[in-house]
């Protein structure tokens, strides 16, 4: 069956390359899908099951593939989250230190006398303070617009580790189903088995099926010897024959039977 099935299916390309969409190509096609749910039909329900199995196995591979991915988003979010929290908390004592510096220009700016910044131990004039508190809040601005880009990585590595997270659940939900299943139809499938070994007729190719197959052919060959029995009798039954080769005598002789010779004897005797 296999064999027909890439011959056929040979034939069909090489004809749908050549009549393209042609009434013939589509026979061809129809002949191919044909054979292939015949092939698919002559599959035992055994093999199907084993079959089945074995893709439940494969879906290992794939759990392990989701495993992998998790983990990897696993990590890559922690990171993310350790990095984020480095700069946000670099950008707090940032933005406290540009802030006191801030309000000590405007203080200088407030002030009398010779118009200082004082910052920490060093003492700046008013516009060279200016200067450098632009620049740090330029740069504060840079940082924070790589923060919010962090923030937004971060939120979407997440929802990534949540949903691989919810597929790997649901791969191994889902084997645990599938398997479960296989196993309720090949319990399906012992207890119809065990049904046609106790009935008369069975519908499956076992070598059980084909003796009580046999048993009941033989059965009906016997029958209708028996029957010829019956019917031999009347059939070899010897024909009346003519009466055109006998005499008036030999007719009327029937009705008066000859008697034995010993019947004579005794009629004598007496």
């Amino acid at each position: 069956m296999l064999k027909k099935l890439v011959i056929v299916g040979a034939i069909g390309f090489v004809a749908a390359m050549v009549l393209g969409g042609t009434k013939l190509a589509s026979y061809i096609r129809s002949e191919v899908r044909s054979a292939r749910e015949a092939a698919e039909d002559a599959i035992p329900p055994e093999k199907e099951i084993s079959r089945l199995r074995n893709e439940v196995k494969e879906l290992d591979k794939d759990i392990m593939k989701v495993v992998g991915q998790v983990a990897t988003e696993r990590v890559a979010v922690k990171e993310l989250e350790e990095k984020v929290k480095t700069v946000a908390d670099q950008q707090t004592d940032a933005k406290k230190v540009l802030t006191d510096r801030a309000a000590a220009i405007k203080a200088a700016e407030e002030g009398k006398g010779e118009q200082q910044v004082v910052w920490g131990k060093r003492k700046l004039n008013i516009d060279a303070a200016k200067n450098e508190l632009d620049v740090d809040v330029r740069r504060f601005a840079v940082n924070q617009k790589s923060l919010e880009n962090m923030e937004q990585a971060l939120a979407q590595r997440t929802r990534s580790r949540d949903t691989l997270e919810k597929q790997l659940e649901t791969l191994k939900n889902q084997k645990t189903e599938l398997s479960v299943s296989i196993d309720a139809m090949e319990a399906d499938l012992n207890a119809l088995k065990l049904q046609q070994m106790e009935s008369k007729y069975q519908t499956d190719d076992t070598r059980l099926a084909k003796i009580k197959e046999d048993l009941n052919k033989l059965k009906t060959k016997v029958n209708v010897e028996r029957e010829k029995v019956k019917l031999m009798p009347g059939v070899r039954e010897n024909p009346t024959p003519s009466a055109s080769g006998k005499s008036v005598d030999d007719i009327m002789s029937q009705m008066n039977p000859a008697k034995p010779e010993g019947a004579k004897s005794e009629k004598k005797a007496d």
